[in-house]
Order: C-alpha cells, then sequence, then structure tokens
C-alpha cells in the first residue's frame, strides 16, 4: 500500500475514532442480533466478522446502454446503472479493510487491424444490489440481473469483478487530473467496459471504442427499480471459481 492509501485509510479510521478496528473486531464479537457493520463515512460500512464493505448509490437508468456499473455523480450517469457520492479511492480504502490487495486495470489496443487486450489484475470481488420497493419489501441480488445482451437478452454471465484499484497519480499527473487517485476523477468505480482506470472491472476486457466492438450490453428494465431508487451495493471477495453473488 501507498503512502497517499496509507493516508486515506488512516484517515477514515480516525474521523470515525476506528483505528483499533482490525484488531478490535476480530477479538470482541458483535452480541447476538447485535450489528457488526461499522460506519467508515457517511454511506459507506464495512463489516469484518460478515466479510463485506457496503456502499449507498441510486439507481441512474432502467434503460439503455450500458458502459459502467457505478460510477461518480457528473461523470457517466447517462450509460450507468448505479451513482454514488462516496469517491472511488474511499471504498478503495474500505477493500483494503477486507485484506484484500488491489492489482491493475485492464487496457486493450489496436494493433494491425487486430485488438490486444491486457486482462486485469487482482482479486474477485462479488458485487450485489439492495433495495427496497414502496410497499416496504426487501430485494437482493448479483448487479447480473440488471445486465443482458441487447442480441439473445442472456443474462450478463457472471458478479464477479476484478479489484484492479484504478490508477495512483503523482507529481504533475495529479495535479494535473486534480486528483492523486485517477477514478477519483473520472468517476469509473465499477466499470463494464474497459477505460482503463476502474477501481473494479470487469473480468473480460470490453474496448469502449464502437468502431472496435460493437456495444452489447444494455440495463435489464424488468429487474431494476426506478431511477432514484436508494440501493445498497455489497461487495464481498469471491472464492475460487465462484461467479454469482450469494
Amino acid at each position: 500500500m501507498t503512502h497517499w492509501l496509507r493516508f486515506i485509510l488512516l484517515a477514515l479510521l480516525c474521523s470515525q475514532g476506528l483505528t483499533g478496528l482490525v484488531s478490535c473486531q476480530s477479538s470482541r464479537p458483535s452480541p447476538a442480533g447485535a450489528s457488526s457493520r461499522t460506519v467508515i463515512a457517511p454511506g459507506l460500512w464495512v463489516d469484518l466478522e460478515q466479510g463485506y464493505v457496503e456502499f449507498r448509490g441510486w439507481t441512474c437508468l432502467d434503460t439503455g446502454w450500458l458502459e459502467q456499473v457505478v460510477c461518480s455523480p457528473g461523470t457517466r450517469e447517462h450509460e450507468s446503472l448505479i451513482v454514488t457520492d462516496l469517491s472511488a479511492s474511499k471504498i478503495h480504502a474500505a477493500l483494503l479493510l477486507l485484506g484484500l490487495k488491489p492489482g491493475t486495470p485492464g487496457t486493450w489496443e489496436t494493433k494491425d487491424g487486430e485488438v490486444i487486450a491486457i486482462s486485469p489484475s487482482g482479486p474477485g470481488v462479488m458485487v450485489g444490489v439492495g433495495w427496497t420497493d414502496p410497499e416496504g419489501g426487501p430485494h437482493r441480488t448479483g448487479i447480473s440481473q440488471w445486465i443482458i445482451d441487447v442480441q439473445d437478452r442472456a443474462i450478463f454471465p457472471t458478479d464477479r469483478w476484478i479489484f484492479a484499484g484504478s490508477i495512483e497519480l503523482t507529481g504533475k499527473d495529479a495535479e494535473r487530473a486534480g486528483a492523486a487517485y485517477l477514478a477519483d476523477r473520472t468517476g469509473s468505480i465499477i466499470g463494464l467496459v474497459t477505460f482503463g482506470d476502474e477501481l473494479l472491472a470487469a473480468e473480460v476486457v470490453i474496448p469502449d471504442a464502437a468502431d472496435v466492438r460493437e456495444p452489447e450490453w444494455v440495463a435489464n428494465t424488468r429487474n431494476i427499480p426506478p431511477p432514484g431508487t436508494v440501493v445498497m451495493v455489497r461487495l464481498v471477495p469471491a472464492r475460487p471459481g465462484q461467479i454469482a453473488f450469494e
């Protein structure tokens, strides 16, 4: 972990009086019936006993083409399922509390008319989403159920994303971007297509240029609550071979 990310993590913990969170959580289990979920920042929680990170967001759209799963305000809401006011770097820091170590985002380029893709690296993270309907009924599902192939109407094949960790910027690069963590600038919190700056990246590289790869994935309207619905996005470390959120 770099000095900058250590600072972000420590600042989050100190702001909530949680500098002893990791050691204390493991030695003092929650009483029966009590929540073991701890607030890391407004709208961001970590549960070390149950092993997940959860953050608040709102649905952006329930129809149309998709390039993102979760984005930041003022970035890609026109092509994202969910928007959240939590910064990518704070969610990154929360995942570090689970003991996950980030890898690198995927990339792609064309050479001699062929697409050369480099897959993202890092640990797998299962992505689920929960919400409450107008009648008060609770719902929770894997995020794949909100994504469908425009041609054959097949559901997206997995709830598993990769903790790629975006890109940390320093010096003049950080000055130009106005951020030390690239996804804080671009809003790429959970990607679908490959921009190369994602906090969580899709396992398979999908070029973000329509002339290179025809757009394929759209919002699965029947499964998505109306735009503006408050949702909770849950991130859980994936087990080997796991593809479905549980």
